[in-house]
């Protein structure tokens, strides 16, 4: 496709290409970062719990963190069969512990993969929560690296020839509605 397109838009179509794969890079190296951080905190907790393997658990369960649809919920489970079991105190480590991991996770997730993919924490929160209500958990992830590449491409002028023409369309309009002031106005007058 680049061969036979023209010169300009063989250069947005690299730039959008270089754009989405910093992008996506720059998401899974902060998820692999919050996976760490969470695999951390989940060694610490069941080391001091007291369970066997604890480091292989911790492993599993921050690699499942880091899928979508399962997180590091997959502790509830675990939770329920101690409950049930009468181990009160596990049930109640492993709610506290779970509890611990996912508000890290929301504290640090906006901040480390704007970081990584270089957008400003906020902006990384807002893409988040509009990927998510827009379809869930799929776009939630898509929605950092898709925003990313649009937020360059604006930067990079790839938009201008559309911004320009709708700033052309709206002052017509503008200069229309003008005009049909002033007509009304001299026909108030006559």
């Amino acid at each position: 496709l680049k061969k036979v397109a023209p010169v300009s838009v063989q250069k947005r179509m690299t730039l959008v290409s270089d754009n989405l794969k910093y992008a996506l890079g720059g998401y899974f190296k902060a998820q692999f970062k919050i996976m760490g951080v969470v695999f951390l905190i989940l060694a610490a907790g069941l080391g001091f719990m007291g369970i066997g393997y604890f480091v292989l658990v911790a492993f599993l369960i921050s690699f499942l963190d880091f899928l979508p649809f399962f997180g590091t919920g997959t502790a509830i489970p675990w939770a329920v069969y101690q409950f049930f079991m009468g181990d009160y105190k596990m049930t109640v480590s492993l709610v506290v512990l779970y509890v611990i991991t996912q508000v890290v996770r929301q504290l640090l997730q906006p901040k480390m993969v704007g970081d990584s993919v270089g957008l400003n924490p906020l902006v990384t929160l807002l893409l988040l929560y509009v990927g998510y209500k827009a379809g869930g958990l799929l776009w939630m992830i898509l929605s950092v690296p898709v925003g990313m590449v649009l937020i360059n491409m604006c930067q990079a002028g790839a938009f201008d020839y559309i911004f320009n023409d709708v700033e052309i369309l709206v002052e017509g309009v503008l200069g229309l509605h003008e005009n049909e002031e002033k007509i009304q106005e001299e026909k108030r007058r006559n």
